[in-house]
């Protein structure tokens, strides 16, 4: 499990208590108002630094998508985000706010232009890690976040809450979200005492290739696993070499694929070419029996921050109350 992110602040933090099984714990909180005396903030990011910020930040530029999602669910405006925020995440971002590109390849001409006093990156990027210094010697302070899985949403959306000073956020947009996924956990629990574990396969398909996925690193394979499900992949050499012949032996009660990249029809198209369009697939026990399901990418490929609740009871009631 990755390492939590504590915030530290010189006043007492409140303790907020998650609940439900298998459902994360909230890290301790902060005091809820920064204007009220709790600055400078200190916060342990995603890289194992402390970062101290000597007041509220008013100019915010965030180089990933779903992380400036969570930045403007903590109640924070942006100055600058990277392109993804609104091909992908559509959010509603006013004409003031500087589109700096790729995530992978950020304009630094016009993040300096921006003269942010935050940055928010991410820590699994390899090339916005390198920025750390440029930036730190430019006077932007910049967090890391490496956020994977809900829990790891949550830690982020404390940190931020805690810049903010958005406690109500906080619960709205991460403890409300908490419950719903443990109510969904619970519920799988129960079916999986009645009924068994289902089998699944989880398929990323994209114009480039087609991959099965295994219970660690998407989105989709951790929910499976939260909901109790066994992943034919996981220990399999269907990991590295994905075919219609082991899919078969497996047979799997489930079928999940989500597609990756924009290129939609080049992605149903690899997923033809490599196995729907074999005639072999048809005698899958998921195709016989209407279980093959094309999951919506905003809850299942990317990080659904917020929304991860629906996703889960979403997914909960597709695995057992079909």
């Amino acid at each position: 499990m990755k390492k939590r992110i504590v915030c530290f602040v010189l006043l007492l933090g409140l303790l907020l208590a998650g609940c439900g099984a298998k459902s994360p714990a909230p890290a301790p909180q902060p005091d809820p108002s920064p204007d009220a005396g709790t600055w400078p903030l200190t916060v342990t990011d995603g890289l194992d630094r402390e970062v101290t910020l000597a007041s509220p930040p008013r100019r915010v530029a965030v180089l990933n998508a779903s992380y400036a999602e969570t930045w403007l669910l903590a109640g924070g405006t942006l100055v600058a985000a990277v392109h993804d925020a609104w091909e992908d995440f559509d959010l509603d971002l006013g004409p003031e706010v500087r589109d700096l590109g790729s995530g992978q390849k950020v304009s630094m001409e016009l993040l300096f232009e921006t003269e942010a006093d935050l940055v928010i990156a991410s820590s699994n990027t390899k090339s916005q890690v390198e920025l750390r210094e440029t930036l730190e010697q430019a006077g932007m302070p910049v967090l890391y976040f490496t956020v994977n899985t809900f829990e790891d949403y949550l830690s982020m959306l404390s940190v931020c809450c805690a810049v903010t000073g958005r406690q109500d956020l906080y619960k709205q947009n991460g403890l409300e979200v908490q419950d719903q996924i443990a109510a969904a956990v619970s519920a799988a629990e129960k079916a999986v005492a009645e009924k068994g574990a289902p089998s699944v396969l989880l398929l990323r398909t994209a114009a480039s290739g087609i991959h099965a996925k295994g219970s660690k690193g998407t989105v989709l394979g951790v929910m499976l696993a939260d909901l109790g499900c066994v992943n034919v992949a996981d220990g399999s050499d269907l990991l590295e070499d994905l075919s219609i012949e082991r899919i078969i032996e497996a047979d799997p009660e489930h079928v999940f694929i989500v597609a990756q990249g924009n290129d939609a029809a080049g992605a149903e198209k690899t997923l033809e070419d490599a196995l729907t369009g074999n005639p072999a697939w048809a005698g899958l026990t998921a195709v016989k029996e209407g279980r093959v399901h094309y999951m919506d990418r905003k809850l299942y490929h990317f990080k659904p921050n917020n929304r991860w609740g629906i996703a889960y009871a979403e997914l909960e009631a597709l695995l057992y109350e079909g």
